[in-house]
């Protein structure tokens, strides 16, 4: 199995990328920052994984290669395709239509920071057993511990976990995930 690393990049993000509230407490965690010997950055690996197809294609078609290249650090949840495949068929034609919708789903995925493993685990212990990450979206993920594996929740009551991690690239790190984390849509007017 290739591993993968890809990550977002906004200016404005990075004014608020490496702080997160941690859920019942007053203090904040700030996302270690480490060196990264890494030449390619997420874009190029996430281009040479067969996995990563359907990522790739939605990074393109969401017109995201620019700010994915940008640098970071940041900490990237890499759906896989097995991932997108579980969004059933119509939504995910519709998900993969709609650049703007596409476009923020992809940034739901995405945290300032370097959080590597050791550093979202102290986080999560340190809120007692959950953190919320600030997503470049706008929109939090809920991180818990459960059987042993980091699990991430949406805003949508969406849970998936992290199956590899601490993948490295020049602007970031990145974790595996085996679901899509789904924005919270906007509630319109109800038809008559």
């Amino acid at each position: 199995m290739k591993k993968i690393l890809f990550a977002f990049s906004s200016t404005a993000f990075l004014m608020i990328a490496s702080i997160v509230t941690v859920k019942g407490q007053d203090s904040s965690i700030k996302a270690e920052v480490m060196p990264v010997a890494v030449q390619q950055d997420i874009v190029d690996i996430a281009g040479g994984s067969p996995e990563h197809t359907t990522l790739v294609k939605a990074i393109t078609d969401a017109n995201l290669v620019k700010v994915f290249k940008m640098n970071g650090p940041y900490t990237v949840f890499a759906p896989t395709n097995a991932a997108f495949d579980k969004i059933p068929a119509a939504d995910r034609t519709k998900l993969m239509k709609s650049k703007a919708d596409l476009a923020k789903t992809l940034k739901y995925h995405v945290v300032g920071g370097n959080w590597n493993s050791v550093t979202l685990m102290a986080a999560i212990k340190h809120g007692n057993g959950v953190v919320e990450l600030p997503t470049l979206a706008g929109s939090k993920l809920k991180a818990t511990v459960e059987e042993g594996k980091v699990k991430l929740t949406d805003e949508t009551g969406n849970a998936f976990y992290v199956t590899n991690a601490d993948i490295m690239a020049s602007n970031g790190v990145i974790h595996i995930v085996d679901g899509v984390a789904m924005p919270m849509q906007q509630v319109t007017a109800a038809k008559k």
